[in-house]
């Protein structure tokens, strides 16, 4: 049986591309997405908005994208969704929600932002605020077919990105689900985690040779991860962490078992963008979409798990492709597979 990433070529009509439109181009994940959708042999670009940028080339504002005759719009919504087959909404938390409440329905969206990741309403206010539109959370699919399977998310016309350190952490999690007692994760994120606009605890001076922790224990990723843990958060410590790098997360993750899973990494066997490696570094998957993994048995017969991923790209725009990808009947790899990390 073929399991939750088993590939499938679609039926997408020959010479046909799918129109895409990045609603929110100018962040860190829109610009990364326009990377890869530039990249994808079946994309065009319909739109790339932003009400900051308005009517700017997008080498004006990006200087390294100058080859591109590209220009950012401040085009309404409803028009983008008309002219568009699939919209990406690469914007700040709350504003999303406003903008696929007006598009729901007529047009797939893939949201990158924290709007829809949760699907009931009471947990998502008690990790973040009142949703605006509580009817809309169980009309997003979660996308992160290599834990719930990619059946669901090429069905949906709307799909809810997972948070990115969400993602390593719940594929770790994940091969065990069931038999864990207590999983006690550190997770260390580059800057660009933290948006463009920059605050003062990310500000250079303060983040560079410098390694922190923040919001222990009440992360607003911990309800994601517990999902795919089959955990509750009684079960779990998660450490978020800032490091001194730009982009990637490390994240380590120590289980207590109550049974002996004897290969976890079959789990993820039918899965192209997971590669099981002895040891996990950075430097291995920048830029790209995969994300390495290592399962090895400790002490006190404990699990000691590892992972990376590069947090703009699976964590985030790579992830958002990948799902499109589904939703539109193509290959999971399509567009992605040949685009290698970035070495050294």
């Amino acid at each position: 049986m073929a399991g939750p990433c088993h590939r499938k070529v679609g039926d997408l009509k020959m010479g046909k591309k799918i129109r895409a439109s990045i609603v929110g181009v100018t962040g860190y994940t829109g610009i990364d997405l326009l990377r890869l959708l530039l990249l994808h042999p079946d994309v065009e670009i319909a739109y790339m908005t932003s009400r900051q940028h308005a009517r700017e080339r997008i080498g004006k504002v990006y200087p390294h994208l100058a080859h591109l005759d590209l220009d950012i719009t401040d085009t309404s919504p409803a028009e983008v969704a008309k002219g568009s087959d699939v919209v990406f909404l690469a914007l700040p938390h709350k504003m999303a929600q406003e903008v696929a409440a007006e598009i729901h329905g007529k047009v797939k969206i893939v949201d990158l932002s924290a709007d829809f990741r949760l699907d009931d309403p009471k947990t998502y206010a008690a990790y973040y605020e009142e949703h605006k539109y509580p009817h809309l959370l169980k009309e997003f699919a979660y996308g992160l077919p290599e834990v719930f399977g990619r059946d669901k998310i090429a069905k949906a016309q709307s799909v809810a990105n997972p948070g990115c350190f969400a993602l390593v952490s719940q594929l770790l999690l994940h091969p065990f689900k069931g038999h864990i007692v207590q999983a006690d994760i550190f997770a260390v994120t580059g800057s660009s985690g933290a948006g463009k606009s920059p605050v003062e605890g990310t500000h250079h001076p303060v983040r560079n040779h410098n390694l922190k922790s923040y919001n222990i224990n009440k992360h607003r990723h911990i309800p994601e991860i517990t999902r795919a843990g089959g955990i509750s958060a009684a079960q779990l410590n998660f450490v978020p962490s800032s490091g001194p790098f730009s982009r990637g997360i490390f994240a380590q993750a120590f289980l207590t078992l109550n049974k002996d899973v004897p290969n976890p990494a079959a789990v993820y066997a039918d899965c192209p963008f997971v590669r099981i490696q002895k040891n996990v570094e950075l430097a291995a998957i920048i830029g790209s979409n995969f994300a390495d993994l290592s399962f090895e048995k400790g002490e006190g017969g404990r699990v000691l798990a590892q992972g990376v991923i590069d947090n703009l790209a699976k964590g985030s725009a790579g992830s958002a492709v990948q799902n499109m990808n589904l939703m539109f009947g193509l290959a999971e790899t399509a567009g992605l597979f040949n685009i290698a990390p970035l070495y050294p």
